[in-house]
């Protein structure tokens, strides 16, 4: 078969035999592909640091029945930063399990891709005004392109457009207090707001817009409930980046 030369991001490594690296890539140009790094967890390895986890690269590698066997990577970016701050690695590894568990081997999104490593990038930079404003929007473009964006503008049960004071899971969108039910959740003005803006605005623009780091808290929590229902399981990094989260100074809202 003939080599494959396309740009992908590390979203997982396991160790493999003695010396060796099982990936899962995030390819621009191939989908998710599960790849064998043959030597990567050697110390002098050409193909260590290229295969961490959050690497972004230029990968060559030669398909195969089982998984892609790498022949070079160029590494394009490592987010080494992201290592020195347990509360940025949380967050990016919550972003590359979505990836992961949202699409399937051989399917992608090289809009996501870009997406991804350009909120990685904010992150290992500390350029975000708010990292959780990142991460939902994130979450929020992430259903939308696949087709399970919640309505955020209309009543899903009725139609109408004002007073929309809750948030249904089950039904995928904001709801009008005359037609609540038991289980959903309130959404305050400022929170439906909020989602509105992080679904429509580009992640340049919510990198370095003003947010609420109250409003953005319960933004993410419920944009992870929303998630774990669309796909019927825990995302246990983001348990963990909740823990963490949660156990802060709240003076450090910023994240």
């Amino acid at each position: 078969m003939a080599l494959v030369r396309t740009k992908a991001l590390v979203i997982r490594e396991q160790p493999f035999q003695d010396h060796d690296k099982i990936l899962t890539l995030f390819t621009e140009t191939e989908g998710k592909q599960k790849a064998i790094a043959k030597g990567a967890r050697r110390r002098k390895g050409s193909l260590g640091v290229a295969t961490q986890l959050f690497a972004y690269g230029n990968f060559v590698y030669y398909p195969g029945k089982n998984f892609a066997n790498i022949n070079e990577v160029t590494l394009i970016e490592a987010f080494y930063a992201l290592r020195g701050d347990v509360m940025k690695m949380a967050l990016g590894s919550y972003l590359l399990e979505l990836l992961d568990v949202f699409f399937d081997f051989y399917q992608g999104d090289p809009e996501l891709l870009k997406a991804a490593t350009h909120i990685l990038y904010y992150l290992s930079e500390n350029m975000a005004a708010s990292d959780e404003a990142l991460a939902v929007g994130f979450q929020l473009k992430l259903t939308r392109r696949q087709g399970l964006g919640p309505v955020l503008t209309r009543c899903v049960r009725s139609g109408e457009r004002e007073a929309l004071t809750a948030f249904s899971i089950a039904d995928g969108g904001v709801v009008t207090e005359a037609y609540r039910r038991a289980g959903d959740q309130a959404l305050s003005a400022d929170l439906r707001r909020a989602l509105e803006r992080l679904m429509g605005e580009s992640i340049r623009d919510i990198c370095h817009g003003d947010w609420d780091a109250a409003v953005v808290r319960q933004a993410l929590k419920l944009g992870q409930a929303y998630i774990a229902a669309q796909v019927g399981r825990r995302i246990k990094s983001y348990d963990f980046y909740r823990q963490l989260a949660d156990g802060m100074d709240p003076a450090r809202g910023k994240h």
